[in-house]
């Protein structure tokens, strides 16, 4: 059994959340899968909407890329993994509470990166709700389609994604509509132990050098110097 039905087990309706006790080829193990509450978000609020925005776009620009996945792994696993590695950081696969709020805003903020590429919100819904692969592949086939080329037009992506004022006043009214309870995209959470395969933390790490490179941090610093003097 991969991860994928590992997953799917765990997200039956018609019983309790089931912890996964037996590893996938791509080495998450133990971890459960439960409904999300809609409540306040605590300590994660030290990610500011810019910062998730940002780490959550280049996650899935490079799960797009992806081209060498694991046996029995998944382009949903690898979206999964890639998410997983914005929460924890320390890559020690022990989900905090905190980690599982960080966990759910950067799926919230992929749903938005997702929905500006004109993917359908079903298959946003199915992809990071359920991770099924079906529709992990025609997400990924028609991101692939419209993702500018090249390291800096990629980079450019991200900040517009990151940074527009527009976006960032939409994301944060959709978190008050979450924490009231009027709207709740990400159903469930994640706790207990996930393991990550050596391929899936290379990829985290590739992800992270998308906005965090010395090209990227001096092309953002040149971009709030530009919205400063034009007054935004």
């Amino acid at each position: 059994m991969n991860t994928s039905d590992l997953i799917k087990s765990a997200l039956r309706p018609d019983r309790k959340p089931k912890t996964v006790g037996e590893a996938g080829v791509s080495g998450q193990s133990g971890f459960t899968l439960d409904m999300a509450g809609g409540g306040e978000m605590g300590a994660s609020e030290s990610f500011s909407n810019s910062e998730m925005r940002m780490a959550a776009a280049a996650a899935v620009q490079q799960w797009v890329e992806a081209d060498d996945l694991d046996d029995n792994e998944s382009s949903a696993d690898r979206l999964f993994a890639l998410m997983m590695g914005i929460a924890d950081e320390n890559k020690d696969g022990d989900i905090t509470e905190d980690e599982q709020e960080v966990f759910g805003m950067a799926l919230e903020a992929a749903w938005d990166y997702l929905s500006g590429k004109g993917v359908e919100e079903d298959d946003i819904d199915t992809l990071l709700n359920e991770w099924d692969s079906d529709a992990a592949e025609r997400v990924r086939d028609l991101v692939a389609s419209v993702l500018p080329e090249g390291e800096d037009a990629e980079g450019e992506d991200i900040d517009s994604f990151a940074f527009d004022s527009v976006a960032l006043d939409a994301a944060y009214k959709n978190k008050m509509a979450v924490r009231g309870g009027k709207k709740v995209r990400i159903r469930k959470r994640v706790s207990g132990t996930v393991r990550l395969s050596a391929r899936q933390k290379l990829a985290i790490r590739k992800a992270r050098m998308k906005s965090h490179s010395a090209s990227a941090k001096m092309r953002r610093a040149k971009s709030m110097r530009v919205r400063k003097k034009a007054g935004l």
